[in-house]
């Protein structure tokens, strides 16, 4: 068992729900005790929208899931699917998703469809569920359709609750508007009858890959459907994505390298100040970035090869996509790891003293105490730091060259120097001994022997001093 400070990332039911309030037309339903409904309330506090919550709950315990089904399903005429998902102690319970045929609506003629999770699993967590969710959805929904006559791609970006989705979106679509492509935004916003329209399309654009993933995957090997994966990042990334854009919709590359320069001119802002900025501001000053894969992997390139910052290290809480996390991260940091574990990572940042923290909201204290620029870009992030504004795109590399300098535009820190005096140095013979102590426990371990060291007055982590701090 594990205590930890604090979570990335909630339950698969969550994730399922995030991703089936997103699209239009479909209402959840969450099998799960009365204690665990919360998410109407959530939805109400974050959307602002006035609209009730399109989720519904089925009491663990109550008259029975197949008829809150059909009772659910009979008050919500409207709805043109409805998606299970079901509480870790609703899995738990072991009880049998039934299989049954929800009756016609009165309203569409049609019988809604029901998409059931069958790969729900208390180990599947709150983004792989909402990935995998989506994919569902797309799957049952997308039926093969004619190309588009002019060049058009699904651009596939987070789901509800995600901090600044509808200001990504949006500048991605502005960006294809320049090459004459248009875009169909999915999941947030989109609707039932667009999940089913999406093979017109010429391709996919993933923004966001930890939910996308999947059913860009299963439209590719259903329909042939190419997709662009590139994190639209900083101005490289960007290009990037625009590019392969017009790549894959046979565009003028004439007109895709005009409508990049002129971007380049106007809008970005990251180019031109890591260029001109005095050489001390970006000039032998490491970072360190923790966070989801998109945004951990994009900054994490942006920051060493369009800013010149060194990073130090980069790592994710998302298991699931470890090996390509670690494959993509060490294109521009020596050191990648995956941990779920914040008292872990806090020791890392401890250990690096770098210049910069990016990273959660749970990363925050620990700059803090240390006395380390944090700036909060990787997702969950507590409250928004740029509200109203993109972190992709051309527009968003300048709120990212703004962001930067608020953060080492000003006199260099002393390393070491914080909230917290450095800790106590550490001998081989202890680091061997650390070596050993599990991962997820490593974090927690190091800290209680350098807090023992420093009671008995030893400037050094000894083997000794490590044994004792854990007896």
């Amino acid at each position: 068992m594990r205590v930890l400070g604090g979570l990335y990332e909630g339950p698969g039911s969550h994730g399922i729900l995030r991703a089936a309030a997103s699209v239009e037309g479909v209402h959840a339903v969450l099998r799960a005790y009365p204690e665990e409904g919360y998410f109407a309330a959530l939805y109400g506090a974050l959307t602002r929208s006035g609209d009730p919550a399109p989720v519904s709950l089925s009491p663990v315990g109550g008259p029975g899931l197949a008829r809150d089904l059909r009772e659910i399903s009979r008050k919500n005429p409207d709805a043109e699917a409805f998606v299970l998902a079901r509480s870790e102690a609703a899995l738990l319970s072991g009880e049998a998703t039934p299989d049954l045929v929800l009756p016609e609506s009165g309203e569409t003629g049609r019988a809604p469809k029901l998409v059931a999770c069958a790969w729900e699993s208390p180990v599947v967590r709150e983004i792989e569920a909402a990935d995998l969710a989506l994919e569902e959805l797309v799957r049952a929904h997308a039926k093969p359709q004619a190309k588009s006559p002019t060049p058009t791609v699904n651009v596939f970006g987070p789901p509800l609750f995600a901090p600044g989705a509808e200001e990504e979106a949006q500048e991605v679509e502005r960006l294809l508007n320049l090459l004459g492509v248009g875009a169909t935004r999915v999941p947030l916003g989109a609707s039932v009858g667009e999940l089913a329209r999406l093979p017109r399309a010429w391709a996919n654009v993933v923004l966001y890959r930890e939910v996308g993933d999947a059913a860009t995957l299963f439209l590719q090997d259903e329909f042939g459907m190419p997709r662009v994966t590139t994190p639209p990042l900083g101005s490289a990334g960007t290009g990037a994505v625009m590019r392969a854009v017009g790549g894959l919709c046979s565009l003028d590359s004439g007109r895709v390298r005009r409508a990049v320069w002129a971007e380049l001119a106007r809008t970005a802002k990251l180019p031109w100040y890591a260029r001109l900025a005095v050489p001390e501001t970006f000039g032998c000053r490491r970072a360190v970035i923790f966070g989801d894969f998109t945004y951990s992997v994009g900054l994490g390139y942006t920051l060493a090869r369009e800013v010149g910052l060194e990073v130090a290290w980069a790592g994710t809480y998302l298991s699931q996509l470890e090996k390509d996390f670690l494959f993509q991260a060490g294109t521009f940091t020596d050191e990648a790891f995956v941990t779920d574990d914040p008292g872990e990572v806090a020791a890392r940042v401890e250990e690096a003293d770098p210049d910069l923290v990016v990273g959660t909201h749970l990363e925050g204290a620990v700059a803090d105490a240390l006395g380390i620029p944090f700036l909060p870009l990787c997702p969950p992030v507590a409250q928004n730091p740029f509200a109203g504004q993109p972190l992709m795109g051309y527009r968003g590399s300048s709120v990212l060259a703004d962001a930067l300098d608020g953060a080492l535009g000003g006199p260099r820190r002393e390393p070491g120097r914080g909230g917290k005096t450095r800790g106590p140095l550490w001998t081989e013979e202890a680091l061997e001994e650390l070596e050993e102590v599990p991962a997820f426990l490593r974090g927690r371990t190091r800290r209680l022997a350098e807090e023992r060291a420093r009671a008995v007055g030893s400037p050094n982590v000894t083997p000794e001093i490590l044994e004792d701090s854990r007896s």
